[in-house]
């Protein structure tokens, strides 16, 4: 049985469908938390609630397009009407795109940004007077590539180097309200987000982001793993933590 640091608590998941997402959702709802597992994917959302249900959790699922406008608040609004409150936001939905960049179409730099930058502050912005109200907190995810940039994905990069911009704006901003605000910043994470992405022609190895060195795992973290750092910085173990990066990158940055 885990430790039940979200009694009582309402958390919003993004990307709840699968991946990291999910991992997340049951993560948060083995200890306690109501959770509302949003994502594109309402089936795959439902899905993720059955398995918490079926675990004896409590939750329920939200469908919501990050690239339709007013979708976002729009699902927020539904996710504070579920409960009349919300304790925790994981902006954890996103996208991934690989071209060379001078082949990159501003169609993709747009949507690449609204899904993964855009998107978490339509989020973040209509469930703060909720959060205020609570004095809850978001846990956002960045990506190694926002730290260093990635060769290939400028988008992504950019759009993740916002996103942490964009919290350690908000834990300054808000921490008079006791509102937290953090990221968590993969590297390689055993997932499907990448699969279906058509291959770069004339990439060269050299310039890819260097693989995990803890414990041979070269395949990456597992999503349970990088759940376990969402549930850390989302709990009141994590309460005096308020603007942070924290990396989950199997020591692929060290030395």
């Amino acid at each position: 049985m885990d430790a039940q640091r979200f009694g009582g608590k309402v958390a919003l998941v993004t990307g709840a469908a699968s991946g990291i997402g999910r991992a997340s959702a049951q993560r948060l709802a083995r200890e306690g938390a109501s959770v509302i597992a949003a994502d594109k994917n309402l089936a795959g959302a439902q899905d993720t609630v059955a398995a918490i249900r079926g675990a004896g959790g409590r939750a329920e699922a939200l469908g919501f397009d990050a690239m339709i406008p007013g979708a976002s608040a729009r699902m927020v609004d539904a996710a504070v009407a579920l409960h009349g409150r919300l304790d925790v936001v994981l902006n954890i939905a996103g996208i991934y795109f690989k071209a060379h960049y001078d082949a990159l179409a501003p169609d993709d730099w747009n949507r690449i940004l609204q899904v993964n930058l855009n998107s978490v502050f339509e989020i973040t912005q209509r469930a703060l007077p909720s959060l205020v109200a609570t004095r809850g907190n978001v846990v956002s995810t960045g990506s190694i590539a926002g730290l260093d940039g990635i060769a290939y994905a400028a988008p992504y990069a950019a759009a993740k180097a916002g996103v942490m911009a964009l919290t350690k704006s908000l834990a300054a901003e808000y921490a008079h309200q006791g509102v937290r605000f953090n990221v968590v910043c993969p590297g390689r994470v055993q997932t499907q987000m990448s699969q279906g992405i058509a291959p770069v022609a004339d990439v060269r190895p050299d310039l890819l982001p260097p693989s995990p060195r803890l414990l041979g795992l070269e395949a990456g973290a597992s999503t349970d793993q990088v759940a376990g750092t969402f549930a850390y910085l989302a709990s009141d173990d994590a309460a005096f933590v308020s603007g942070s990066v924290v990396v989950v990158d199997g020591a692929a940055r060290a030395g």
